[in-house]
């Protein structure tokens, strides 16, 4: 029967790959030394195999198929943020007995053999895993292209692979690959809920999770905190145990935490005997989605373009190089056409429908390819 012998729920924004110059660098320090503590976690507990549980910043899966749940099955699997990318070793033989095991309980998961990863794996990678040999099974979970999963069919499909894993021998360590509060590419990106982040801190420490499992779709949306179905996912598989945080910062734009459930650690007093008030005090109000909305069909040229600068080296280098002829060449609607000659941020494509990720995300990508070529001409 599996063991899991380690298991926690850690950030990975991309700021912690990029260092960019407007950041407290103490923040980032603090975020990435939580995710180091975790990894000499894994040098006391020998795990033979990482379950991995990311999410899709749009990066592996694009419109043509939209998966809720994937398992990676290929012998090895790249993991990518620009120019900066790791390999790592899938244990395809568990992976394909998990896919197996929780489609006999009624799941109907994809599987890829052929998937590259985004940041939400890279980050991880870097900072808890390390140089450390140790072979993984990535688990991708759709959070940021509605309709999403509910918390709970998060949390029953990690029970799935819980009873799964009791068929099988090794030693396994769980890392939930997924942020707090933020709301990255819409208007609210300055404005992360940090209050909700302090309630769900405090409700882990305690080991209370069915107000979170409670919780809808619409309502993370709301709050900005969809990311947290990669945990969801971890906590069917380990349980409703505590979690103890290793630490937690606030960014301008992001509540950046690490929280280890297992091995168990001391209870902090300082969560445990916290008064925060049921979900911050926030009261829910949407109905819908309203930052993270389903893609109109109608948009998807645009936010293929926005895909391609942020996967495609090649394209995204002649984007910024000559910007005027990449979008005379693209398929665009005209209001699309002029918003991204008019403007650096791209912020004024959300408006007209393109995903919000994605503006952000190419705005970011080609920012830094901006600043690699300038400094290549200086160099020259």
């Amino acid at each position: 029967m599996a063991e899991i012998v380690a298991a926690a729920a850690a950030v990975h924004a991309p700021q912690l790959l990029s260092r960019p110059p407007h950041e407290d660098p103490a923040k980032l320090d603090a975020s990435t030394d939580g995710l180091r503590a975790f990894g000499e976690v894994l040098d006391e507990t020998r795990p033979d195999v990482i379950l991995l549980i990311g999410l899709d910043h749009l990066e592996t899966f694009w419109l043509e198929a939209v998966p809720a749940f994937t398992f990676v099955l290929s012998p090895e699997v790249h993991a990518h943020y620009m120019h900066q990318r790791r390999t790592a070793r899938v244990h395809t033989e568990l992976a394909a007995h998990l896919l197996r095991g929780v489609i006999e309980r009624d799941f109907d998961p994809t599987y890829s053999q052929d998937a590259v990863l985004g940041h939400a794996f890279l980050t991880p990678l870097e900072f808890i895993v390390g140089d450390r040999d140790i072979p993984i099974v990535p688990i991708l979970v759709n959070t940021y292209l509605p309709p999403i999963p509910s918390p709970r069919r998060a949390f029953a499909l990690g029970q799935a692979i819980g009873e799964a894993l009791a068929e099988r021998p090794e030693r396994v360590a769980v890392i939930a690959s997924g942020g707090m509060s933020h709301f990255p590419g819409t208007a609210r990106y300055e404005q992360p809920n940090f209050a909700f982040d302090e309630w769900v801190i405090t409700e882990m420490a305690h080991g209370r999770y069915d107000e979170l499992l409670a919780l809808s779709p619409v309502n993370l949306d709301e709050v900005g905190e969809s990311e947290l179905m990669t945990w969801f996912v971890a906590l069917g598989i380990i349980g409703k145990v505590p979690g103890t945080l290793l630490t937690y910062q606030e960014l301008s734009h992001h509540g950046h935490g690490v929280v280890q459930f297992l091995p168990p650690l001391p209870p902090d007093r300082k969560w445990l005997d916290n008064t925060a008030e049921p979900y911050g005090g926030h009261t829910f109000t949407f109905t819908d989605y309203t930052y993270y909305r389903f893609p109109d069909p109608s948009t998807l040229e645009i936010n293929r373009m926005l895909h391609r600068i942020i996967i495609e080296a090649d394209y995204r280098e002649a984007f910024v190089r000559d910007r005027a002829t990449v979008v005379a060449a693209a398929a665009l609607r005209p209001e699309e056409r002029a918003a991204l000659l008019e403007t650096e941020s791209f912020d004024a494509l959300t408006a007209l429908g393109a995903h919000p990720l994605l503006a952000l995300s190419a705005r970011q990508v080609a920012t830094l390819e901006q600043q690699r070529q300038q400094a290549e001409r200086s160099d020259g």
